[in-house]
């Protein structure tokens, strides 16, 4: 790394719209319609704002009891990826990522069972 320029590692969805294929419900329950400009709208922000709005008492009350410790354990798997990431441990944070993802595939069937 030069004293100018800085080499980091980074995880960035590459594709925001599969961020609402994947889980619509949980995207639904996180961002309202229109969704701000300017502003990233992938997996790692989905998990974020989502527990934003739990820790905010933003949910809807069934979601926020049935959702809320799997939303806190999301959070978890993102600063996990993060601190690998930091630590240049890139494999470490690919084994998260998938962690993550199955963790928020599970999310959104049992948002789909509130709805």
């Amino acid at each position: 790394m030069g004293n100018v320029l800085q080499i980091r590692v980074m995880a960035k969805t590459y594709d925001e719209s599969q961020v609402e294929k994947s889980w619509p419900c949980l995207v639904a329950l996180t961002w309202a319609e229109p969704r701000s400009e300017g502003r990233p709208h992938g997996v790692i922000e989905l998990v974020e704002d989502l527990k934003d709005k739990f820790e905010l008492g933003m949910l809807p009350k069934a979601e926020e009891q049935e959702l809320g410790e799997s939303i806190k354990k999301a959070f978890k798997f993102k600063l996990q990826i993060e601190d690998a990431l930091g630590d240049w441990k890139a494999t470490e944070a690919n084994t998260v990522s998938f962690a993550l993802e199955d963790l928020l595939d599970d999310l959104e069937k049992q948002a789909v069972k509130i709805k």
